[in-house]
This record gives C-alpha cells, sequence and structure tokens, in this order.
C-alpha cells in the first residue's frame, strides 16, 4: 500500500523553522508498507527499513539525485545492546543486535504532517529484553528522527545502546573519489580518502570528551549523510566511524547504566546533504549548517559573545595570550623583562595580555591537589601578578581538575620523591571515582613519572566544594582566570559508588554537575574579584554560556591523527558565541600561527629568553641554572613510553674553562639522560646554510658507545636530518668533538640532544653553534633582534584587537569565498600558501581574512560575492577584506 500526504496550500513558517523549511522545501511526503520492507520519502530523502532484516536500513537514496547510499550487507542491524548481567558487574561485556529480536513488528502510520513507522522488537537475543523505535519524516523538515526505548529485565544493567547502525557504501559512488568523514570533534580535523582505508579503522569521539558538537557526516564532492544526536541533557555518548569490508559504518552508543525502562531524551538526526550554491562543491560545512539549525535554539546558544553581560569588557576588547611554563616562573624578573622589553614596547598598549602559568603547583607540574604555597612562593607569585597587571596583564591558571596524585617520581627501592596516599585515604578516598565492580578508580599518568593518581568524584557535592576552595584560593594569589584543566570536554571517568548522591554509572547527571561546577566556582571567585572568568580543557557546547574563553587544539590533529586534514569545525559552528585559544602552540611554528589567525583565535605568544643581540643557542657554557636544570635548555623525563631516570648536575670543580660544566649521570645500566634545546630557523640559521656544533666533553666512565645527537626537525616532529659527535669511552681530560651539517630544506628547528644511555658520568661544556663562512672562518650563530614570528605576530594583535575585532572576536564564521593561491608541501600535507576564511559582524558586514604563510610574496585570486578580486601578500602578510 502507496500513501501519500498531499502538500498543504499554505504554510505559516516560523522564523525558527525557516532554515528547516527551505533547505527541505515542500514536496510529497509518503510511506509504502511492501513485502518486503517499509519506505518512507519526503523532498530531501527515500529510506527503506527492511522487514526481512529485522528493521534495519536497507536503503538511503537522495530524492534528486537518486544515487543509493546504503551498502550492500550480509547481516545488516538496526542497533545493539550492550549489558551485564547484575550479579556478574565484574564479568564480560555481552551483546544482542535487532536482528536476533523473536519477533519485529514495522507498523507505518501518517500523522497530520508526518509519517512514522513504529518498530516493535520482541525478546532479544532471548534476553527478555524488548524494544521499541520510531522513525519519522516530517514535510517540512529534511532529516529523519529516531527515537529509542527499552525495557530489560532487572536482572541485567543496559550500558549502551548503539542505536542507529548505517552501513554507508564507500565510497559513496565511484564518480566521486575524493570522500570523507568529519564529526564535531574537540580538535576538528578531515579524515580522507575512506574508502582506502583497511578494514578495522575505527573513529571514536565521545561527548563530554571529544566531541564537541553531536554531528558526523561522510561525503564527496556531490552530497553526503549527516547524523546527528538533539540532546540537549548532554547524556554520555560516542559516535563511532569504523571501516568495514562491506562499507562505511556510522553509529551512536547511548551510554546508561539501567535496568527496566530506558527511554532515550532525544531523537537522533539523519539526513542528506548537499552544497547550497551550485557553483561550491559539498563540504563538511554544509552538513555543520543543518546542525547548526538546531543548535542556534538550544540553551548554549542563548546570548552570543558580544550579548553576555557576564564577560568583563577587557575580554571583548581583543586581547592575546603568553604562556610562561615552571622554568620561567623560577625567575619571575625574567617574566617582567620580557613584559617589558619585548611586549609593551613592540605591541599597542591598550591590548590586555593573557599571561598563563603552567607549573605554578607547589609540588611541581600537574602534581594534584597539595597546589599551596604555590611556586616559586607565594610571595613571589603574588608580587609578579601585581606588577604584571600594571602592564595591562591578567593572570590565567590551570588547577589539574579532579585528578588526585597519590604517588610522584618512583625511586629504585619503590618509595617515591611525593607520596600523598595516606592523607587521600583519611581525607578524599570516599569522593573518589569508583569502577562498576567497586574498586577504586587508579590510573598512571605518564607525567606522573611512575606515580598513581586516583580522580574524585564531581557528582559527589564534597568534590565540587573542594574545588571551588581550590580556585578561590587562586584568585586570592592574584589568578583572574582559572580553567579546570584535565577535565577535557567537561568529561571525568564515570563512578558507579552508590554513596556520592549520584545514580551509578553513565547519565546525564555528569553534565550537569559540572554545569554545577563551573557556575558555582565561577560564583565563590567573584567573591574575591567581580570580573573573575572561568573555563575547562577543550571545548564542548553544552557549557558555551558558563566558559569566558576556549582552550582549543584544533591544530593537534595533524599530530595525533597524521592522515587528518585540519578542520576547526567548532570555531565554525559556535565562532560568534565563544573566543578560542590553541592552548599548545609550539615556538617557530607560524603556519600553526595563521591557520589559528585566519579561523579567529586569540594570538598565542611562545615567549622567547633571548632577547636582543647575542648567540642564538642559549647558555652553552652552562653558567646560568633553573631550578636544577641549565637555563634554555630542558630536562627530558622521556620519549614515547621509555623513562629517563638519569641526572643532570652543574660542576663547578670540573670544567675547560668558565665557572661551571654541566654533568649527566646514569647509575643503572637501563637509565638514560638528556638534556636538550631546540634552535628555531631564523634568517642567520637558515636552511642551505653550513654550520657546525662543537662540544667539550670529559668521560669518568661510559657502560655502552653513545653519541651527542642533532635533528633537523619540522614543528610535528618530522626528521629531515640528523647528526651526531661520538662520545670518548673514557677520556682523563678534556677533548673537543663537532660535526659540520647543512640544514635541510622543510626543516623549523634543530634539536640539540645531550643524551646519554646506561651507566655514565660525564661532562659537557662550552656548546657552540657557529655559521661556516666560505672565505673565512667560522663565526658564533647570532640571533636576530626579533623572534622569528615577530612579523606574523605583530600583525595578529593589532588586528585582533583593532580593525579586525568585529570579525575575528565577536563574528560568525562563513563558508569561505573561493581562493586561487599556489599550494605549499608541510609535513606531508598539503596547505594553500595563502589561507583565509570569511566572517560577518554583529552588524551584519562580512569580510575575508587572509594570511600568507610562506617566507616569499604570494598572489591570489578572489571570488567573492560574483566579484574577483586579487590579493598579493607580503612574506607571513595579513589583509583584512571588506565588502
Amino acid at each position: 500500500m502507496t500513501t501519500s500526504i498531499p502538500a498543504a496550500s499554505a504554510l505559516l513558517i516560523l522564523g525558527l523553522l525557516a532554515p528547516c523549511l527551505s533547505a527541505a522545501g515542500s514536496g510529497e511526503l509518503r510511506f509504502d508498507d511492501r513485502p518486503d520492507r517499509v519506505v518512507l520519502g519526503n523532498a530531501r530523502l527515500t529510506m527503506a527499513l527492511g522487514k526481512v532484516q529485522k528493521g534495519a536500513v536497507v536503503s538511503l537514496v537522495e530524492t534528486g539525485a537518486g544515487r543509493e547510499l546504503i551498502a550492500d550487507q550480509t547481516a545488516p542491524s538496526l542497533f545493539t545492546l550492550a549489558f551485564y548481567e547484575r550479579n556478574k558487574l565484574a564479568g564480560p561485556r555481552l551483546y544482542v543486535a535487532s536482528a536476533q529480536a523473536e519477533r519485529v513488528r514495522l507498523e507505518p502510520r501518517s500523522e497530520g504532517d508526518s509519517v512514522v513507522t513504529q518498530l516493535e522488537f520482541e525478546n532479544v537475543g532471548g534476553r527478555q529484553i524488548n524494544v521499541s523505535c520510531t522513525a519519522t519524516l516530517r514535510r517540512a523538515d529534511p532529516v529523519v528522527r529516531w527515537r529509542f526505548s527499552a525495557v530489560v529485565p532487572e536482572t541485567l544493567v543496559l550500558e549502551a545502546a548503539v542505536f542507529p547502525q548505517l552501513v554507508l557504501r564507500a565510497p559513496l559512488s565511484a564518480d566521486h573519489p575524493e570522500d570523507a568523514v568529519v564529526t564535531g570533534a574537540t580538535k576538528g580535523g578531515i579524515y580522507q580518502r575512506v574508502q582506502d582505508w583497511k578494514p578495522n579503522t575505527h573513529l571514536s569521539f565521545t561527548q563530554p570528551g571529544s566531541l564537541a558538537a553531536q554531528f558526523g557526516c561522510y561525503y564527496d564532492a556531490a552530497s553526503g549523510v549527516y547524523t546527528a544526536c538533539e540532546d540537549a541533557t548532554g547524556r554520555p555518548k560516542v559516535l563511532d566511524v569504523l571501516r568495514t569490508a562491506e562499507g562505511l559504518l556510522i553509529q551512536w552508543q547511548h551510554q546508561c547504566f539501567d535496568s527496566g525502562r530506558f527511554d532515550l531524551e532525544y531523537a537522533v538526526a539523519t539526513t542528506t546533504f548537499a552544497t547550497s550554491e551550485p557553483s561550491r562543491l559539498t563540504d563538511w560545512r554544509d552538513a555543520a549548517d543543518l546542525y547548526k539549525q538546531w543548535a542556534v535554539r538550544q540553551p548554549w546558544c542563548a546570548l552570543t559573545f558580544a550579548e553576555r553581560p557576564d564577560v568583563p569588557a577587557w575580554m571583548k576588547s581583543g586581547p592575546a595570550m603568553v604562556r610562561f611554563n615552571r622554568a620561567w616562573l623560577a625567575d619571575p624578573p625574567r617574566i617582567e623583562t620580557w613584559l617589558e622589553q619585548y611586549w609593551r614596547k613592540s605591541f599597542p598598549s591598550a591590548v590586555p595580555l593573557i599571561t598563563a602559568y603552567w607549573g605554578w603547583e607547589k609540588v611541581d607540574t600537574w602534581v594534584t591537589p597539595d597546589y599551596f604555597p604555590v611556586f616559586p612562593s607565594d610571595e613571589a607569585f603574588a608580587q609578579l601578578v601585581n606588577r604584571t597587571r600594571a602592564l595591562g596583564c591578567h593572570a590565567f591558571t590551570w588547577p589539574s581538575g579532579y585528578h588526585y596524585t597519590l604517588t610522584y617520581k618512583a625511586r629504585d627501592d619503590g618509595t617515591f620523591e611525593w607520596d600523598d596516599r595516606e592523607r587521600f585515604q583519611q581525607v578524599a578516598e570516599p569522593h573518589a571515582i569508583h569502577n562498576r565492580d567497586g574498586k577504586l578508580l587508579r590510573r598512571k599518568a605518564s607525567w606522573l613519572r611512575g606515580g598513581e593518581n586516583a580522580c574524585l568524584c564531581p557528582g559527589d557535592p564534597w568534590t565540587i566544594d573542594w574545588f571551588n576552595q581550590l580556585a578561590g584560593q587562586l584568585v586570592k594569589r592574584g589568578a583572574e582566570i582559572v580553567q579546570v584543566d584535565q577535565v577535557v570536554g567537561g568529561a571525568f571517568p564515570s563512578c558507579y559508588s552508590t554513596t556520592h548522591g549520584h545514580p551509578p554509572g553513565p547519565g546525564p547527571w555528569m553534565t550537569e554537575v559540572f554545569h554545577k561546577q563551573l557556575r558555582t566556582m565561577l560564583a565563590e571567585c567573584r567573591k574575591v574579584n567581580p570580573e573573575a572568568v572561568v573555563c575547562f580543557e577543550e571545548p564542548n557546547e553544552l557549557f558555551l554560556q558558563e566558559a569566558a574563553l576556549q582552550d582549543c587544539r584544533d591544530w593537534e590533529v595533524l599530530r595525533r591523527q597524521p592522515s587528518a586534514e585540519p578542520a576547526s569545525v567548532f570555531n565554525y559552528l559556535y565562532h560568534e558565541y565563544l573566543p578560542t585559544f590553541q592552548s599548545t602552540p609550539r615556538a617557530g611554528d607560524k603556519l600553526m600561527s595563521a591557520d589559528c589567525l585566519v579561523n579567529g583565535q586569540l594570538p598565542h605568544f611562545v615567549p622567547s629568553k633571548l632577547l636582543g643581540p647575542g648567540p642564538l643557542l642559549r647558555n652553552g657554557d652552562f653558567e646560568e641554572w633553573t631550578d636544577g636544570v641549565p637555563t634554555g635548555w630542558d630536562k627530558v623525563p622521556g620519549y614515547q613510553g621509555a623513562v629517563w631516570n638519569g641526572r643532570c648536575f652543574r660542576d663547578d670543580a670540573e670544567r675547560p674553562g668558565g665557572g661551571a660544566s654541566l654533568r649527566l649521570q646514569n647509575d643503572k645500566d637501563e637509565d638514560g639522560v638528556q638534556v636538550s634545546q631546540n634552535v628555531a630557523l631564523c634568517d642567520s640559521f637558515a636552511a642551505g646554510g653550513a654550520y657546525r656544533l662543537s662540544v667539550w666533553m670529559k668521560v669518568a666512565e661510559l657502560a655502552k658507545r653513545n653519541s651527542l645527537a642533532l635533528a633537523a626537525l619540522t614543528t610535528d616532529l618530522q626528521s629531515k636530518g640528523g647528526w651526531s659527535i661520538s662520545l670518548p669511552a673514557k677520556s682523563a681530560e678534556w677533548t673537543r668533538g663537532e660535526v659540520n651539517f647543512t640544514l635541510p630544506k622543510g626543516a623549523d628547528f634543530l634539536r640539540i640532544m645531550l643524551h646519554v644511555n646506561g651507566k655514565c658520568r660525564l661532562w659537557l661544556d662550552e656548546v657552540t653553534l657557529e655559521a661556516i663562512r666560505p672565505d673565512g672562518p667560522a663565526v658564533p650563530v647570532m640571533r636576530p633582534e626579533v623572534p622569528p614570528d615577530h612579523v606574523l605576530m605583530k600583525q595578529w594583535v593589532e588586528l585582533f584587537a583593532g580593525e579586525g575585532r568585529p570579525y575575528l572576536l565577536l563574528g560568525k564564521m562563513l563558508h569561505p569565498p573561493r581562493l586561487e593561491t599556489p599550494g605549499i608541501q608541510q609535513s606531508g600535507h598539503q596547505f594553500p600558501a595563502i589561507l583565509h576564511n570569511a566572517y560577518c559582524a554583529p552588524d551584519g558586514s562580512e569580510a575575508v581574512v587572509a594570511v600568507n604563510a610562506t617566507d616569499a610574496p604570494q598572489t591570489g585570486t578572489l571570488t567573492w560575492h560574483a566579484k574577483t578580486a586579487t590579493v598579493r601578500l607580503a612574506p607571513w602578510g595579513v589583509k583584512l577584506l571588506r565588502e
């Protein structure tokens, strides 16, 4: 039987629904109850649910194009349930699927301007589990909306409802091989050429956690498939993307811990999408536009950043940011010198500067929760904050969320340099997260160097109050911004305790308590400073109205997922609601800075301790020391799972000349030690140039053959070349070692690694970097008067706080217009030589921002609003182009 619902002769279009209506049109709404399937359709799509396949989606066709998007499958499924037997919660996780239902009924019907298919599943997997689903299509809506409920026996505990499950063709069609996946991930990213992925290649994104916005899409140049959860409650969920032998599986895991009746509070949306402009190919922004039509009607979009009365005026004026780590904090006058001699002299005095501090914790960086007195001392920190506030600075601290450090820095005898287990047991353990088996959650974070941490549960009011008091103490010491760090996207591990006052297991309560944390924390901070603000690590749309700025790490997708290309999805969706900053900038990575600039992020400095004239390599004579490490050098604790427990010392007795040398010492054969320095390329230290590194060495003991290493690296740590200086086996006298090298093209910096494996005791001194001249003796490589990124940073700061502020700070991000420009290669990725983006300001005006991301002049052709213009930019030049 085929049933059609005639189009209405007139439609009352409400303002909020206009985008959806225009997208879907007012075509015929229909359903067809066939012997083998139920078919639903509207102007956008036609979808079929198989009867033999027990309700699975067996066809999804774009109504206009007629292209089938669902893959052929041998065992299709609409849902899978994950559960435990209640008396075996520490036992195996069990699964049943829709295809295992004893009986299935599909009942299509019309309801006003909608068609609905009711799906009933009885005794799924023989476990007495019953499931009810609906798939609804409306005339003036482009999406299928799915609903789900289940009844689970009390002897079982449902932990995840995986629904709906779609297996799409990969590629979607042979005519468009350049397919890609994009989701609302915190780090964004375009995952390309899905058809070439090996089977079982898997992407997984959680909210709260690594999924900032609840949508995903798979597309090619012609069109794509869109899926989204329309959840305003914040139930924990996972978006899975899995390459199978048959196609690409896209599914949502809705997490819970329920027996009896479970009703999913929200709909899951599915539809097709395509470009809205015939001159432009389909891309992920078309799917994001669909999602935003729903998102802007949710509580987290109540006010744009420009409209919010709770944000202090200075934050709306276009601030910049700089981050100082523990080595800087060990020498507060050096921070003041950078601010006075570089920031104030080179940048507009009216621009506020956020001074982020890493390593202020009493024990060490990220060691919790015995934070006070802060490092280097309460008095020194307060003095620093007071003095820098007079320079227009605003202090920003990042306490490590709900982590509780039990132990830190393991010793050989089984003890630890820091051991806080006794106090934890006495004070905090009752409020800590417990696993499903009732045991305390424990983890060994890499930065604890053999130590261990627990995690406090914010579902316990004690924990929320504890963190509020901590934040208040930081504000009393001068902080104006406090970030809940290491609670990525507002996520923390699920807690199964029955004594904290929250339901055990994952659920919407987790989002509710983090809302409460941010609100009450802000209130506590504002008791001390009425203009204090709060934020948290990595974005989550649910908390847009509570945060005043957002830690964002979208450029990191290149490092964490080398096959992905950058895409600033969160900024595209929510730029006008919350400003972001790249919280992990890397010295010398001007391409990252250029990308952040065009994506409307806060200017963020990596400060250089080298100001004014002098050698480019810092402290090669090891005369200056800070916190037990030569100033300008880093003692590296380990790499890729290896822990380097060796030690370094200042030695005033053994030296070839001068006042001190560096002593490296490993006490065991399995130990390693590394002291390293990165030297950024610049005009005086450039690709193609010939250079020499030399060092004086003296060895008392060396169990293994070792070499000091040099590596020419890109900012994402891709090697472009390497060299070494062999250490002598043993030497009673000082000897000089050296290596000549030519810097290769494509490198961003030289890493000098004073590294030794195995038992040793040796001294190094007078590390010198020289330029080899063809017509004379080698001379020390001198640093430029300003940092290598100075030209770009100056333009960025001035534009962000000046003419570009309505767009780059307050504006809505638009589809970027077409810009024809040459391409460049960076670390295996292709980028345009000129990066650009488009914005709409609060007053409705539009602008394009363009940045030359190369060391050479560049020219591009911009096509915008049916006009063509030539864009010419100097090396690392920036332009704002208005309508």
